[in-house]
């Protein structure tokens, strides 16, 4: 049995699918745009490490990143850390019951982020 030969046009096929697969996960698998989520029942100490969900989310600059707060109570969503404060790159100020907040994350980093309200919320953004 002779194997068979693949034609030109199916080899040219294969080097733009593997092209644009590389192309694509340049970012890491980064996304363009990301929603977080409060957990329900947040406002209480217990939601950790998932108060925000996902804690960690990865987007690529220039992406825009919204938090949903689908709890009962008010939250933030603020740059920076409960032991250090705010940062000043993004805060949301308080995002009532059924609100969103979104912010476009423009340069590339790690950027840890808090309820200023419930501070044992955290999360992190990754921007590639």
């Amino acid at each position: 049995m002779q194997p068979k030969k693949i034609g030109i046009g199916i080899v040219v096929i294969i080097v733009i699918g593997i092209i644009a697969t590389v192309v694509g996960s340049s970012s890491g698998g980064a996304s363009s745009n990301v929603v977080v989520n409060n957990a329900l029942g947040s406002s209480t100490p217990g939601c950790e490490p998932d108060c925000f969900i996902p804690t960690t989310t990865t987007i690529r600059a220039g992406g825009t990143i919204t938090w949903v707060n689908g709890d009962t109570a008010a939250h933030t969503a603020t740059a920076g850390t409960p032991t250090d404060g705010p940062s000043g790159v993004w805060d949301s100020s308080l995002i009532m019951a059924g609100g969103s907040y979104s912010y476009t994350a423009d340069t590339a980093g790690t950027y840890d982020y808090f309820c200023m309200v419930h501070p044992w919320m955290e999360g992190v953004v990754i921007v590639r």
